[in-house]
């Protein structure tokens, strides 16, 4: 048997014979149904019906002049007919659906959707059967390119956009007369988060909207604008005062109060900062101070500030708390106007006393014992032994905080008539 298959002629009828059945199988199914004579075949029936979803719908008009809206870009088409040829079609796809619009004028029409390419053994229904399209003259306008920056309130800390352009400046803007009218805006959108130096961003693409801010679909020509961001980092260097609150403690004074930096360095739109004079400190709370000692305080950062160069201060607080100083053996004075009297200090039985002194010590500096005059009254005074009260006369410019305690405060002397 093997040797048979071997021999050149026998291999070329076993190939006749299978061509001979393929067409017969062919022929077969192309008359499925009944024959020439009109009687129904003994082999079934091999009828077959797909649909194909999603096939492009072509325009035939004159693209250059005219906008058609209304056909759609894709439809239905189903096939009946033969597995073979139905089969075959569906899968090379290589026929057409149009509408035809070449003798149709501006306006609005009704008009069939057509189809070419298909065999004439298959049965087509297209879904929809026909389209109302509106056909409108074709109209192109250049529009200038705005560019909106998004996010700009998200650039580095320190930095703010100062230039946008986009290159080209212009483009031309294609549909129908209509549609190109409605165009209010023609604008493309860059997102600048996280910038902190100037760059240019290729390729962004240009939308078109009307008034309400509907985008619009139309031709644009070109599609994509190359947009240039420049940055810049304004800033300025302003003095910084203390804010306080609260008060101190009873005996403790506050001699100085300085900063260890006096200005910080701001970061913020150029308007604000030509308005901006100086940057205050959070409240620091005198209460609770107690000693001398350095204090970081928090600066009052503005919402209109990007960035400081510092957020803290470092606040050097000098202070002093009350104090007692004496001034000791004090004169006591008095105006002896009367020559033949004599005055004797029994109780004490000196004529001075020691004066105690209390406040802050910047105060009491300032303080000196000729200042002070310790004075008694025997004018009008009979000899004999008298308690007189000690009155202290202190100068105008002493501070009215200090308090003084006198040794006595009253003093017992014996006037006696000379002889």
């Amino acid at each position: 048997m093997n040797k048979w298959l071997e021999k050149p002629w026998v291999i070329r009828v076993v190939a006749l014979i299978l061509s001979v059945l393929l067409f017969v199988v062919v022929a077969f199914d192309e008359n499925v149904y009944d024959n020439d004579d009109g009687f129904e075949l003994p082999f079934g029936n091999t009828n077959e019906t797909q649909t194909l979803e999603d096939v492009p719908v072509q325009t035939m008009i004159d693209q250059d002049k005219y906008v058609v809206s209304g056909v759609p870009e894709t439809v239905k088409v189903s096939l009946q007919g033969s597995v073979s040829l139905v089969t075959s079609t569906s899968l090379q796809r290589n026929f057409d659906v149009f509408v035809d619009l070449e003798d149709q004028g501006t306006g609005t029409h009704i008009v069939p959707l057509e189809y070419s390419g298909i065999a004439d053994g298959l049965n087509v229904y297209v879904e929809p059967q026909e389209v109302e399209v509106t056909i409108e003259e074709r109209a192109s306008q250049e529009f200038n390119v705005t560019i909106d920056t998004v996010n700009r309130d998200r650039v580095e800390a320190g930095y703010e956009v100062a230039n946008v352009y986009a290159d080209p400046e212009q483009v031309t803007v294609t549909s129908s007369k209509s549609i190109v009218d409605k165009i209010a805006i023609v604008k493309a959108f860059v997102d600048v988060s996280g910038f902190s130096e100037s760059q240019t961003i290729d390729n962004v693409p240009v939308k078109v909207y009307d008034n309400q801010g509907n985008e619009l679909n139309v031709r644009i020509d070109p599609p994509t604008v190359d947009v240039s961001v420049d940055m810049k980092n304004p800033n300025k260097n302003v003095p910084i005062s203390i804010e306080t609150e609260g008060e101190l403690p009873e005996d403790v004074q506050v001699t100085s109060m300085e900063l260890e930096t006096e200005e910080v360095q701001v970061f913020a739109a150029e308007s604000y900062l030509e308005q901006l004079e100086e940057i205050t400190t959070e409240p620091l709370d005198l209460s609770e101070i107690s000693e001398s000692g350095t204090i970081e305080v928090p600066l009052s950062i503005p919402s209109d500030v990007r960035k400081v160069s510092s957020e803290t201060v470092n606040v050097n607080v000098e202070v002093e708390t009350i104090e007692e100083e004496t001034l000791e053996d004090v004169t006591i004075e008095y105006e002896d106007e009367v020559d033949e009297l004599s005055v004797s200090f029994t109780e004490p039985d000196t004529n001075s006393m020691n004066i105690t002194m209390r406040g802050f010590p910047s105060e009491l500096s300032e303080v000196a014992e000729e200042d002070l005059q310790l004075t008694i009254d025997i004018e009008d005074l009979a000899p004999g032994e008298h308690q007189l009260p000690v009155e202290l006369i202190t100068p105008e410019d002493i501070s009215e905080e200090i308090e003084f305690e006198l040794e006595y405060e009253q003093v017992t002397v014996d006037i006696e008539q000379e002889e």
